[in-house]
């Protein structure tokens, strides 16, 4: 059976969940966090940054 995945796209954070026994279960981030800030950068390197990463950085690299 195929699974159905749910994507919330937010201007400030993004999630995504599934289907679990009917119930709908976050999926956590690489950090464990259940929300993703929604932003992007690039640093000095030119190598490219999301979510918490890239707005840790923003503040040393804005």
């Amino acid at each position: 059976m195929a699974r159905t995945i749910g994507i919330d796209l937010g201007t400030t954070n993004s999630a995504m969940a599934v289907m679990e026994g009917g119930e709908p279960v976050i999926i956590p981030n690489a950090e464990g966090g259940r929300t993703t800030p929604s932003v992007i950068a690039i640093n000095k390197a030119g190598e490219r940054l999301v979510g918490q990463v890239a707005k840790r950085q923003g503040v040393t690299n804005p």
